[in-house]
């Protein structure tokens, strides 16, 4: 894949892809300016919910986001280490943003943060509230939007560690 140096790359883990479905906001991916998002087959391999697979399926005909296959040997081997001990979708995430020098969002804490920390360095990480953030930043939602996406993931088991994204902003 080509890309623009001015553009960054960003490979999606399905813990963001499910966090914006829940939210009604994946199309957000394909209108945050200066960002490419690819997914890994081996994520769209974990979105097994017939109405997630449907929306996920269709952002990637509109080109909201993008497909992407492990092919490198690097890569490749890179996989299949951190596979041991990670899920396929962060194992194939991390991989690609190691092998290509691009960002990895994902939501996963602990060994995923850890193990992206020191194969990436840090700000080469993104999360569900990071992403909202730029969004804002972007002009893409208000504050108000994002804090109402906040509630909604919160019913689904997501929290985060914040009252408002006006506390961040």
């Amino acid at each position: 894949m080509t890309v623009s140096p001015l553009v960054a790359v960003v490979v999606t883990d399905t813990s963001i892809l499910i966090n914006l479905f829940h939210a009604g906001h994946l199309d957000l991916l394909g209108q945050l300016r200066g960002f490419r998002f690819v997914i890994p087959d081996e994520v769209i391999s974990e979105v097994t919910r017939p109405d997630q697979a449907v929306v996920v399926e269709d952002a990637l005909s509109r080109g909201v986001i993008f497909r992407e296959s492990i092919a490198d040997p690097e890569e490749l081997k890179i996989f299949g280490d951190l596979s041991r001990t990670l899920g396929i979708g962060e194992s194939a995430c991390l991989a690609l943003a190691q092998g290509r020098g691009w960002i990895v969002a994902c939501d996963e804490r602990r060994v995923f943060f850890r193990e992206a920390e020191s194969r990436l360095g840090s700000g080469r990480i993104l999360n569900t509230p990071g992403l909202y953030l730029l969004c804002i930043r972007g002009g893409l939602i208000t504050v108000e939007e994002a804090d109402a996406a906040k509630a909604i993931l919160e019913q689904n088991r997501f929290r985060m560690a914040f009252a408002s994204f006006r506390d961040l902003v």
